[in-house]
C-alpha cells in the first residue's frame, strides 16, 4: 500500500521540522473537536513562510459564539471548510516524517492524534518538542510563561494572533530565535532539544 503521508526521505525530515497549532471547539481533546490546523516548516532553523499550510475542518454545525470569538473562525467557513478526512490527509502529506514543534505541544498533539485515529488511522508517530518546556531552560532569566511573553521577550514582531496558521508562525519564529541558543548550549539536534525540554519537565 502506498504511504502518502510517508514522501519525504529521512535525511530531509532531519533538517526540516514543521511547527503547529491548532484552533478547536473546546480545551478536553477526549471530547472537543479540531476547527483549524496551521503549519509551517523550519529548514535548517529559518522559518520557511512558502512551505505552509492552513486547514479548516467542514463541521455539521459552527462551534459556540464564544469559542468564535477566540478563533474567528467564523460558523460559514466551518461549514464550507475541507473534509476531514481530506483535510488531515493534507495534514500528514505537508508533515511527513519530519519532527513536530508546538508551543505546549501535549495539547496539539492529542487532538491531532484523535482526529488522525478517528478519521484516516494511519501512523502518527512523529517525534515532537515543546517550546513552552524548552525556552525556560534556555533563558533562566526569562519570566515569561505564555507565546505572547516570550515573543515580546525577544522582541519578535507579530502583525496577526489567534488563528492556526498566525499561531503556527509566531511559533516558528520564536523557535528560530530558540534554536540558535540552544546550539550554544550544546543542543545541536532535535533529540537533544528533547532532552532538554525533558530536563525542565524533572526540575519543576
Amino acid at each position: 500500500m502506498s504511504r502518502w503521508w510517508r514522501k519525504q526521505s529521512k535525511a530531509y525530515s532531519e533538517r526540516r521540522w514543521v511547527v503547529v497549532d491548532v484552533e478547536t471547539t473546546g480545551m478536553d481533546a477526549s471530547v472537543d473537536e479540531l476547527v483549524s490546523i496551521g503549519a509551517v516548516a523550519l529548514v535548517d532553523g529559518r522559518v520557511i513562510a512558502a512551505d505552509s499550510i492552513e486547514v479548516i475542518m467542514k463541521r455539521p454545525t459552527g462551534s459556540s459564539r464564544e469559542n468564535i470569538v477566540v478563533h474567528g473562525i467564523g460558523v460559514q467557513a466551518q461549514l464550507g471548510g475541507t473534509d476531514p478526512r481530506d483535510a488531515l490527509r493534507t495534514f500528514m502529506d505537508f508533515i511527513g516524517l519530519a519532527p513536530m514543534v508546538a508551543f505546549h505541544a501535549p495539547f496539539d498533539r492529542a487532538f491531532l492524534s484523535r482526529a488522525i485515529k478517528f478519521y484516516i488511522n494511519v501512523p502518527f508517530d512523529n517525534p515532537w518538542l515543546d517550546l513552552a518546556e524548552l525556552a525556560p531552560v534556555l533563558d533562566t532569566d526569562a519570566h515569561a510563561k505564555s507565546l505572547d511573553e516570550w515573543l515580546q521577550r525577544y522582541r519578535i514582531p507579530v502583525t496577526a494572533r489567534h488563528s492556526a496558521a498566525a499561531d503556527a508562525f509566531a511559533t516558528a519564529l520564536l523557535a528560530a530565535r530558540l534554536i540558535p541558543e540552544a546550539g550554544r548550549q550544546g543542543a545541536s539536534d532535535f533529540a537533544s532539544l528533547q532532552a532538554m525540554a525533558r530536563y525542565a519537565r524533572w526540575v519543576h
